[in-house]
């Protein structure tokens, strides 16, 4: 890569990043650095460039309740019944309302506002209870949007949403199943676990044939991920909730046999970063029909 032109970009990434309405220059800027190529907006042909325009010009501030963790739950609900809901025990606006001492001996703190916003208790009697709010209060106190200047983030308003703890007795850890679901057709499935001491993953088709990484990245899981046998019913969960939308990535777990949603995601790494396995660029941006744009 030229030197002087990714200086360039490395210095305009970070004049960007405070700036208003920079959310178009900045993305470029940081699509340059990750893949040292250029972000086509105006012509977009792969994957993430059709993610980048969903971000600018459609999936914006009116979608915030889709990736708000307490407001997306009323969406699941209606298309696919709150039993595929991981239960809740109470959502705050104020850490200092929370109840520490009534909350179960397991469950899981969640910032609704964003990605990461987390603290998983697994055993309230060894946690430090004012290390916990004061981590609680950082997460409420930052804006999702200011990271990576998505706009269907910013108007979120910051909760904490405390779940009941999902544990996988039968695995050494909980197995996320994300679907990549274009106009409402899951096209192939992102599967993530902990493994080897750190978090790897790989790409399954609907049939289950696990695709081979082009990357060689450290993280590729080279463990086959046994079928899960409710496979069908996890399609079938995808389509439903993905129906309405040009694309949208549907996470969820199947524990003992047991469906829980996750989340829906819009933007896969914020739209910075092309697939690993390469064909696929390609081939998810070619199924993506865009609406004719009205941007300027």
């Amino acid at each position: 890569m030229n030197f002087f032109k990714r200086k360039y970009y490395q210095l305009l990434s970070k004049y960007l990043k405070s700036k208003p309405n920079s959310e178009v220059a900045f993305t470029k800027a940081q699509y340059f650095l990750k893949n040292e190529r250029e972000l086509n907006l105006d012509n977009p042909v792969e994957f993430a460039e059709k993610l980048n325009w969903l971000k600018f010009y459609l999936y914006t501030e009116d979608y915030g309740d889709f990736v708000d963790k307490y407001e997306v739950r009323k969406f699941v609900e209606k298309r696919i019944g709150g039993n595929y809901l991981v239960d809740f025990i109470a959502i705050y606006d104020n850490v200092d309302a929370i109840g520490f001492q009534a909350l179960p001996n397991q469950y899981a703190l969640k910032g609704t506002h964003g990605s990461g916003y987390n603290v998983i208790v697994d055993d309230k009697s060894k946690i430090d209870i004012s290390q916990v709010k004061k981590t609680l209060n950082k997460y409420l106190h930052l804006n999702y949007y200011d990271k990576y200047k998505e706009l269907i983030y910013k108007d979120v308003k910051p909760r904490i949403l405390v779940e009941h703890y999902l544990d996988q007795s039968d695995s050494e850890n909980i197995i996320d199943f994300k679907f990549f679901c274009i106009h409402g057709e899951p096209e192939y499935i992102w599967v993530k676990t902990f493994s080897d001491g750190k978090f790897r993953s790989c790409y399954y088709d609907l049939e289950w044939n696990k695709l081979q990484d082009d990357s060689n990245k450290k993280d590729f899981l080279n463990k086959s991920i046994p079928k899960p046998g409710n496979l069908n019913e996890l399609i079938s969960i995808s389509k439903k909730l993905s129906s309405e939308f040009i694309f949208v990535r549907v996470d969820l777990y199947s524990i003992q046999d047991k469906i829980y949603f996750g989340e829906l995601t819009f933007f896969p790494w914020a739209g910075l970063k092309r697939l690993t396995v390469e064909r696929l660029n390609k081939e998810l941006g070619d199924l993506m029909k865009l609406p004719i744009s009205t941007h300027v």
